[in-house]
């Protein structure tokens, strides 16, 4: 039989030689309806269309979008059997996940991942497939305007903050571009809006809270603490530090990009000054290691940034320390190198920007009485020019009294 009726709705049973069995249910209680379609998809079969039949009898394809699309225009029966035939992202995303771990995976600048970068992406997308009704097993194109409009609705009115929800969008589009660029997919891209973030306060840690940290900080832990507040160094510059990379003779830190290290910036590559408080730790540090040229400065677990992320946050609590993250050692850097009136060029520099304007925002943090001091040199140039015409003046008129 070809369209038989069931429990008030129509179903379509075809078969032919040469293709699968297609039985699939017409959804309309109206036998005309279901006579249309079984029409349609007879027409399908004298075309040679065995891919679309394929998907329709898998059930990758709908027998009612099918049918509107052949009888609307070409263009979208090929839109609706692109859909169909998208891959499942659970498999993809496996995919993608090895390709970020290897030597392959290289961001748009040609520079390997950072490790909390691919721990960041996966966290958005388990939280994203944690919201799908299909989960691992939707379409790639099912990711559409409307999904993501649904997931950040979700997200903000779980209380999710406007950055977070905006790095949930990051880690979908670095994945949907990775189908694009490495697997050659036909990817229907919806559009991101970004969540408008609040500015909000700068957050960096007062001489008496480092103190209270440092008493709170396991001392195993301290010389990566340490090194990141006085240094100013991110974290991940900071665990790819290798035992060559401890110049103690004259107390730098090299930060240069390898193989197996990458950095944010061209600018991030640099030489920092290592104080002599740091020296001390980072010497202890190294001897009870016995960390050689080629060995990690920060072997494991103070390599892993999710182990030293959560140990920092427990030991700012011992500490009684509020809204702090390792990333705020490096905004701590940074105001006190403006308290103590560094000029921005040179915290510019000390701590890698790209811009003299990532390092403007420490200004506002210069003490005042550093202001008289750089009006008093601005009045002085000013008035250089006008004093120095004066003595020339007063070298001629004493030529001529003596001529005359």
């Amino acid at each position: 039989m070809s369209v038989y009726k069931r429990e008030g709705t129509y179903y379509i049973e075809l078969r032919w030689h040469g293709y699968p069995r297609i039985r699939v249910s017409a959804h309309t209680a109206l036998k005309g309806t279901a006579q249309s379609m079984e029409a349609v998809l007879k027409l399908l079969k004298e075309e040679g269309r065995r891919d679309l039949l394929g998907l329709l009898a898998n059930r990758r394809l709908d027998v009612g979008a099918l049918v509107a699309a052949y009888k609307k225009n070409p263009d979208e029966l090929k839109q609706v059997q692109i859909k169909a035939e998208s891959p499942l992202i659970g498999g993809l995303l496996d995919e993608w996940y090895g390709w970020l771990d290897s030597p392959l995976g290289l961001s748009r600048r040609r520079s390997r991942y950072a490790p909390n970068t691919i721990h960041r992406y996966k966290m958005s997308w388990q939280k994203l497939l944690a919201g799908l009704a299909k989960g691992r097993e939707t379409a790639l194109n099912g990711i559409t305007d409307g999904l993501v409009a649904d997931y950040k609705v979700t997200r903000t009115t779980g209380g999710a903050e406007p950055a977070t929800v905006n790095r949930d969008l990051c880690a979908i589009q670095a994945f949907l571009t990775w189908c694009t660029k490495q697997k050659h997919l036909e990817v229907q891209r919806p559009e991101f809006v970004r969540e408008r973030e609040p500015s909000g306060r700068e957050r960096w840690l007062s001489p008496g809270e480092l103190r209270r940290l440092h008493s709170a900080c396991p001392p195993e832990w301290w010389p990566l603490f340490a090194t990141l507040v006085y240094t100013g160094l991110r974290i991940g510059e900071a665990q790819g530090l290798r035992g060559e990379d401890l110049r103690f003779g004259n107390r730098v830190i090299v930060v240069r990009k390898t193989d197996e290290r990458t950095l944010k910036t061209a600018a991030s590559d640099r030489d920092v000054p290592m104080p002599k408080e740091l020296a001390t730790v980072l010497a202890a540090h190294c001897e009870e290691g016995m960390v050689g040229p080629a060995d990690p400065v920060f072997a494991p677990p103070f390599s892993h940034y999710q182990t030293a992320y959560r140990r920092f946050k427990r030991t700012c609590e011992d500490a009684g320390i509020h809204d702090a993250s390792p990333h705020v050692m490096r905004h701590t850097f940074g105001v006190h190198a403006a308290i103590s009136g560094v000029p921005v060029p040179r915290i510019q520099k000390l701590l890698g920007h790209a811009t003299p304007y990532m390092a403007l925002k420490y200004a506002r943090h210069a003490p005042e009485p550093f202001f008289a001091a750089d009006a008093a040199r601005v009045a002085k140039s000013l008035n250089k020019r006008g004093t120095e015409e004066a003595d020339e003046r007063a070298k001629l008129a004493e030529a001529a009294r003596k001529a005359g």
